[in-house]
């Protein structure tokens, strides 16, 4: 039996094998690089809304402060648990962001975060 050219098929098939794990390392690399990002981006918008909650404070809403900073993330936010309180107690905001991103061989994807901070006056 000849097997002449048997190894060019096994070494393109070992080519394909490695380029297919190395896209779906990248795809996996930008997938959490996206949730990294929509983490800050919810973190910088419930620190911003914190402490907007506040009236003396508030040159804006806590909602629109969230809206800047996930915006200047990349981000949108999707929800703002941000109640105004008028006395001197502890408050907390909660902040969830989207962030949308493409991702290689998976198209756009869009992924959440959702941050919390508190305010004491």
């Amino acid at each position: 039996m000849r097997e002449r050219g048997s190894a060019t098929i096994l070494a393109l098939a070992l080519l394909l094998m490695i380029v297919a794990v190395g896209l779906a390392v990248v795809a996996a690399t930008q997938i959490v690089t996206a949730r990294t990002r929509a983490v800050i981006a919810a973190d910088a918008a419930a620190l911003a809304a914190a402490p907007m909650t506040f009236p003396p404070l508030g040159v804006q809403t806590p909602l629109a402060a969230a809206i800047d900073f996930a915006a200047a993330n990349g981000a949108v936010v999707t929800s703002c648990s941000c109640p105004v309180v008028d006395t001197f107690e502890p408050r907390s905001v909660e902040v969830e962001v989207r962030l949308a991103t493409h991702v290689i061989l998976v198209g756009d994807v869009a992924v959440s975060a959702v941050s919390r901070a508190e305010f004491v006056p």
